[in-house]
């Protein structure tokens, strides 16, 4: 639309997880420094005097939405789709386990990062969650159902 900007903030956090199933050795127990890039786009406001006057969103504000919807419950935590043969061990010792229910692919992760930010009232247009320095997967906000995504059950991940 015509005077959108897009506006992007970078995070980073450090998980394991493990694709039970998987072809490849991401079928093992392992960990990645994800990089989260969140895109969000729309008008300068234009509300004169006002402090946010010129922004489409402060980046401290997408910083505070972002770290506490997202970033603190993934971070150093174990990612569990709820089939993992560790994840019992994991839970009975008072580990962090960050259990969401699918497959924590890139692809799903995307997708779900994408979901929660929009349920943030956030003006996102995408998300692209790199899983290593040369691979990543990326969901725009606008092919994400109100009522979440639908995720993908095989696959796998780029474990360099």
């Amino acid at each position: 639309m015509l005077g959108e900007i897009s506006v992007c903030k970078i995070f980073t956090f450090d998980s394991a997880h493990q694709l039970i199933g998987h072809k490849g050795k991401c079928s093992n127990l392992h960990g990645h420094t994800y990089k989260l890039e969140v895109v969000l786009k729309g008008k300068p406001s234009t509300e004169v005097g006002h402090s946010d006057e010129g922004f489409v969103v402060d980046f401290s504000d997408i910083k505070t939405i972002v770290q506490q919807s997202l970033v603190d419950r993934l971070d150093h935590a174990f990612l569990a789709m709820g089939n993992e043969p560790v994840l019992e061990t994991l839970q009975n010792t008072g580990s962090k386990v960050a259990l969401l229910g699918f497959r924590t692919t890139a692809e799903n992760m995307s997708a779900y990062v994408a979901h929660q930010l929009k349920q943030a009232s956030l003006p996102l247009y995408s998300v692209k969650l790199w899983e290593t320095p040369t691979s990543w997967a990326e969901v725009l906000a606008a092919d994400i159902p109100e009522d979440g995504p639908a995720y993908r059950l095989h696959g796998g991940c780029d474990c360099e």
